[in-house]
């Protein structure tokens, strides 16, 4: 927790965080290479985040639906896009990052 509290808030939501859980809903869409995988896994993380957050800083308010942030619906669709990048485009990301010299 101290080590939590010791981060930058603005450092934690948007790098720290948007890249442990889209990041980690991607290695297990691939790793299972099913799309659907990443975003219900980065939504999963980003909703347990939100309440151990609220919980932990606010802990005598109501949990409430105002409490999910809007992270909680952009972070899975990234993920989605990405996922679906990673697992159905892997020979346009290779084109991509290696173009073939000889054309």
């Amino acid at each position: 927790m101290k080590l939590i509290e010791s981060i930058d808030p603005i450092v934690m939501q948007l790098v720290i965080l948007p890249t442990m859980v889209i990041g980690i809903g991607i290695v297990l869409a691939i790793l299972t290479k099913r799309i659907y995988v990443g975003p219900i896994t980065t939504m999963l993380l980003i909703l347990s985040y939100n309440f151990w957050y609220f919980s932990s800083f606010f802990p005598n308010s109501k949990l409430s639906f105002t409490m999910v942030s809007s992270w909680c619906i952009i972070f899975p669709l990234i993920s989605l896009y990405l996922s679906w990048l990673f697992i159905l485009q892997p020979k346009a990301i290779k084109e991509f990052f290696l173009p073939d010299i000889k054309k």
